[in-house]
């Protein structure tokens, strides 16, 4: 992605199984977040210098580590981060598959792919946490995304 031109925006969608603020790879191997950031930061990535970079990140994890919120923070400047779930806590997936990402796909097929990038991940949040729920092992429980951002201005990635 360093080596390709991008238009006003970058969005990626990283789906994997994984443990906070971890993923793993295709090969199976562990990466860290913070090194996805890091490889895609201004200083790494000069393509990526001067548009918005937005994450939606869906990680099913097992061990969920109660003291890293520190990855949540670590995201390059000029960026927006959506999680799956609030730190501490995991991602749950369906018969369907992740409802985070469902709700993500649900929203950017309706009139809300117009919105403001702030407000549509509100919007997505809302979804996730009134219109889902664990069944099985887990019946009734809930999941909660979060997002983390440091735009500047608002941005309407979506509305093209």
């Amino acid at each position: 992605e360093c080596r390709r031109e991008h238009g006003e925006f970058f969005v990626s969608i990283i789906s994997s199984h994984g443990e906070e603020g971890v993923v793993l790879g295709c090969d199976s191997e562990p990466v860290k977040l913070t090194r996805i950031f890091q490889i895609l930061s201004s200083e790494k990535c000069p393509a990526l210098t001067k548009i918005p970079k937005i994450f939606f990140i869906q990680c099913d994890g097992e061990e969920p580590e109660p003291d890293c919120f520190s990855d949540y923070l670590s995201i390059p400047p000029q960026s927006a981060v959506m999680f799956a779930c609030s730190p501490g806590y995991v991602a749950f997936l369906n018969v369907s598959g992740s409802m985070f990402l469902q709700a993500l796909l649900k929203l950017l097929e309706g009139e809300e792919r117009h919105l403001a990038l702030n407000r549509l991940m509100t919007r997505i949040n809302w979804e996730v946490a009134f219109r889902c729920q664990a069944r099985g092992t887990y019946e009734g429980c809930k999941e909660m995304p979060c997002f983390v951002t440091n735009l500047l201005w608002e941005v309407f990635p979506f509305s093209a």
